[in-house]
């Protein structure tokens, strides 16, 4: 049999790792299975039982017994391991740590919320967007308020912004 990693050496361990329930193994030769993090010492009794128990015990190791902090329920990163490593496993996790995330963009950048340039040619509708949620907020603060004349004024300049064109009570004569 052939390794399985490098393609080249007769495999001469088997390498198995269970992780969610599930059990990955490689046949692999010895030079391979170093890499991997086999000792020396497993390798002539290098049997699937020796191996799966190597891989759990390696694994609740990495982990530790419980994992603390929010796990990502898609990729199952946990914010320990996130904290290692400075890398998320997916766009999931922004969800996932949002608590936690928050404060370290905050304490990094200065602030939650990208304010970064925009190309020139983009710049007339990002100002748009950004005054139209501007506006937004203000009309929930005034419908909160039961300023409801307020509110309608607000609604139709949401709506005329969108729009691209001016309010009603703006125009010239």
């Amino acid at each position: 049999m052939i390794c399985e990693e490098c393609n080249e050496r007769p495999a001469s361990v088997r390498y198995a790792e269970m992780a969610d329930g599930h059990v990955r193994s490689w046949n692999l030769c010895e030079e391979c299975a170093r890499r991997k993090g086999m000792t020396a010492s497993l390798a002539p009794f290098a049997g699937p039982l020796v191996n799966i128990l190597k891989g759990l015990l390696d694994e609740t190791a990495e982990q530790g017994a419980t994992p603390a902090g929010p796990t990502c329920p898609e990729c199952k990163l946990s914010y320990d391991e996130f904290r290692r490593t400075g890398k998320l496993g997916c766009g999931t996790c922004y969800d996932s740590f949002h608590s936690e995330l928050k404060p370290l963009l905050r304490r990094i950048h200065g602030s939650t919320e990208h304010t970064g340039s925009v190309p020139s040619c983009l710049e007339a509708d990002f100002d748009s967007r950004r005054e139209v949620k501007r506006l937004r907020a203000e009309l929930a603060q005034a419908v909160r308020g039961e300023e409801y004349e307020r509110a309608a004024e607000l609604r139709d300049l949401i709506r005329s912004k969108a729009d691209g064109r001016a309010p009603a009570g703006d125009a010239e004569p």
